[in-house]
């Protein structure tokens, strides 16, 4: 892959997987279906979502279960095949939440994106993704929540 329309192609691939990051930790459900193709699909822990209707729901179920979130995507090489590529797509995710005594912890985990991509007329987009969990953790942040604080957030 050195060729100048292999290596455009690689970066708008990574730009999907940024803009799929982006939209979780925005809760753009309309973002995050786009990044896939009409029939695209995700398998992860909290389901498998078929098709750009089941897919837009995915932000708000995290908003549902989480005060916020923060994606990294930290590495992929795509390999074309015509119209079609694949890549192992490297992440790390940190869910934020809050428990009964408004201690913050955070769920780390640490992801490997078994991606599938296709180019169609809106250019290059996730046809399937399943997320491999490489490893987790809880950490307490060391943040309160506001009412805790005097209603001073740090």
């Amino acid at each position: 892959m050195t060729s100048p329309e292999d290596l455009l192609a690689a970066f708008e691939i990574r730009l999907v997987a940024e803009r799929y990051a982006m939209a979780v930790d925005r809760g753009d459900g309309q973002l995050f279906a786009d990044q896939f193709t009409p029939d695209g699909e995700l398998s992860a822990p909290r389901g498998h979502f078929k098709g750009r209707d089941q897919l837009m729901t995915v932000p708000a179920m995290m908003k549902d279960l989480y005060d916020r979130t923060h994606h990294g995507v930290t590495g992929m090489v795509p390999e074309f095949s015509g119209k079609d590529a694949s890549a192992q797509t490297y992440t790390y995710a940190r869910h934020y939440y809050r428990t009964a005594d408004n201690l913050e912890y955070c769920y780390e985990i640490t992801v490997r994106y078994d991606d599938h991509f296709r180019r169609i007329d809106e250019g290059w987009r996730l046809s399937s993704r399943k997320l491999v969990l490489i490893g987790d953790t809880t950490i307490r942040t060391g943040r309160l929540h506001a009412s805790v604080q005097g209603g001073r957030q740090r």
